[in-house]
Parts: C-alpha cells; sequence; structure tokens
C-alpha cells in the first residue's frame, strides 16, 4: 500500500454551548475506503482515560466535563492491517473566554533561532580547601595548586525554531540551567558552538539585575535598561507592567522586603512587557502562588501563540512542560539522553522514576 500521513483537525464551536468537541481524522494522498479508526482521551497527569473501540466513520466527539490538560490519540488501521497512530497536547480552557489551545505544528522550515552544536561546559573545581587568600597564592606560588574537572555538560546539540516552545528537563544537578545561561550569554561554552538569533528576555535567576536597595519603580527602569528597554518605552508601559504584576500598592516598597514571589511577578511583568524573540524561563513560575502561576503559563501562552516568539523552559514540572512545550530536551548528569516530540520525551523522562 501506499505510503500515507494521518492527522486530525478539532471543531471547537459547540464546546461553549453543548459540552463537546468534535474532531475529524484524515489521511493525506490516499484513498480512505476501508480504513477504521479509534481515539483515546487521557488527563495529563494520568489520573484518567477514555478510549473508543475501531469504526468505519472519520468523526468523533468528546463530551468534556472540567477544563484540564489532555493527551489525545487517534489510531488509523489500514485495511492491510498497517497501524499508525497521531498524539497531541490538548488544553482546554474555560468556556467563554479565551479558545482552546491545540498543540502546534512548527514549520521545518522556519527560522532557526537557537543553534546549540556539540556544547560542552566544564568548569575546575579546586582539589583542596583553602581558608584565605594567602594561603591560595602561597599554594600557587609553590605550584601546589591542583583542580578536578568537572564536566556539567557533555556534547550537548539541537536546534530550536522561532515560535517553538522548547523544553529542558533533567533531574536537579543535570546542567539544564548551565545550558541556558550559555544561551544566554552569561557563560561561554568550554567547547562547540551556541548561536543564537534575536533580542533575549531571560528569566534565570530571580533577583538578577535588580537592585535590592532600590523601590519596585526604580528597578523596573532598572531591570528594563539591562533588557534594553528605552527610558521612554518604560515610561509607556509602566502601568501595564504594575498592573500584571498586581503589586499597585508597593511601588514605593524597597525590593528587600518582598518576598521571592513578588519579585518574580516583577521580572516576569518587565520582561513579558513586549514581545522578546526569545523568552527564557528557567523555574521562574514555581515560586509564586498558583493564580499567579496560572496567569504567567496564559502569557505563555500568548506568546507561543503569536508564533513570533521562542519560548525556553526549565521546570521540574512535567505537566507544564507538557502543556506548553512543542518539543523537549532531557539532558541527564550532564548528558544528552534524549530530543524529540513532548509526550514522548516526558513520557521516557517519567519512566525513569519508576
Amino acid at each position: 500500500m501506499k505510503d500515507w500521513v494521518p492527522s486530525f483537525t478539532i471543531d471547537w464551536s459547540k464546546w461553549a454551548s453543548e459540552n463537546h468537541i468534535d474532531y475529524f481524522m484524515h489521511l493525506d494522498g490516499i484513498d480512505p475506503k476501508g480504513f477504521r479508526y479509534a481515539y483515546s482521551w487521557q488527563l495529563a497527569n494520568g489520573s484518567a482515560f477514555w478510549a473508543s473501540g475501531f469504526i468505519y466513520e472519520p468523526e468523533f466527539n468528546f463530551f468534556v466535563t472540567f477544563e484540564a490538560n489532555y493527551i489525545v490519540t487517534c489510531t488509523f488501521l489500514a485495511p492491510d492491517g498497517t497501524m499508525k497512530s497521531v498524539t497531541e497536547n490538548l488544553v482546554v480552557g474555560k468556556k467563554g473566554e479565551q479558545a482552546p489551545l491545540i498543540r502546534r505544528k512548527v514549520s521545518a522550515d522556519a527560522e532557526t533561532t537557537i543553534a546549540v552544536n556539540d556544547v560542552s561546559m566544564v568548569f575546575n573545581i579546586a582539589s583542596e580547601r583553602y581558608n584565605s587568600l594567602k594561603e591560595y597564592f602561597l599554594a600557587a606560588s609553590k605550584h601546589e595548586l591542583s583542580f578536578k574537572a568537572f564536566r556539567a555538560l557533555d556534547h550537548i546539540s539541537f536546534e530550536v525554531k522561532r515560535g517553538e516552545a522548547f523544553g529542558l528537563v533533567g533531574t536537579n544537578g543535570s546542567g539544564k540551567s548551565t545550558m541556558l545561561k550559555i544561551i544566554a550569554g552569561v557563560l561561554d561554552a568550554s567547547e562547540g558552538e551556541c548561536r543564537v538569533t534575536g533580542t533575549i528576555a531571560p528569566l534565570i535567576e530571580l533577583g538578577a539585575g535588580f537592585d535590592m536597595e532600590l523601590t519596585a519603580k526604580e528597578n523596573i527602569y532598572l531591570n528594563g535598561s539591562l533588557l534594553g528597554y528605552r527610558r521612554d518605552f518604560i515610561d509607556e508601559h509602566l502601568d501595564d507592567i504594575v498592573e500584571f504584576a498586581e503589586l499597585e500598592n508597593f511601588m514605593e516598597m524597597p525590593l528587600k522586603n518582598y518576598s521571592s514571589g513578588m519579585v518574580a511577578r516583577i521580572a516576569f511583568a518587565i520582561a513579558t512587557v513586549t514581545e522578546p524573540d526569545i523568552l527564557i524561563v528557567d523555574e521562574t513560575l514555581s515560586v509564586g502562588d498558583f493564580l499567579f502561576q496560572r496567569k504567567c503559563e496564559e502569557r505563555i501562552q500568548e506568546l507561543v501563540s503569536s508564533g513570533k516568539v521562542t519560548v525556553l523552559l526549565v521546570s521540574h514540572s512535567i505537566d507544564l512542560v507538557e502543556s506548553l512545550c512543542d518539543r523537549v530536551c532531557w539532558i541527564e548528569k550532564g548528558k544528552m539522553r534524549m530530543v524529540g516530540p513532548t509526550l514522548e520525551v516526558c513520557r521516557a523522562y517519567r519512566e525513569l522514576g519508576l
């Protein structure tokens, strides 16, 4: 049988009024006669599962009782017994609000904004501990200094396209944050090359680019200037930043009196007040309260949906990665274990803990 490519589309028109979503199966370049179809829906956290048997009609509807992140799998069975499946991550939002989001397909022809080519990062760690600079320099003068090489990243390679949401996952100490710092230009790779095209808004270290003795308002101008914003631009968008951060009554308070969650609010609001070419987020969303986390996730979804902003996300919340990212790279103990579609990589990563 001629090679065939399965796909499906979704019709949201009945979600708000009748509580169900319709979706339709497609076959590219082949007569669908004799094909059978089946589908399944699963909550992303694995707590519930629904499935159909094989039928000949390439149309299904699923009754949704609540908003959530689902994994949808459509299976195609050819007359000769060949079977193929298509799996997508589906976020079902509230009725009457912003249209729900289905995982986008980023074109292979899209511009590459981040190219990581055989990157390694080696840190030299002193073999002995010195209690003062005097001891250190005495040891150096006697050629007694010795170091151990720690390879934080070991030959990592991947590309990220414009408009793509790309995730980095791995256990603690695996080198994810180091990789982000190389991409952001904070660190230079020991080996290999990292090429970045466009402006970067990094949310890597909480408090980076802030002066804790200054007020929140003063820090907005300080941090904005570090991100390349002109003063007149910040003047124009100051109210938007304050409104998004929901800290109107605390703008004249020194930042040293802020909680880590309040600092995160300010940092996120500044970084996303406009559309950067690349937004780098490293666990920033984990410190705020759950309502503000949801607000930040919705803002990232808006940026991703524009097709212009590349999002690079590091998070230990696999549910968050699954809901936001198109592709994922799994780095474990400095080595790249896997890179590919979000659901495939996250499923393999989850199995690490089984």
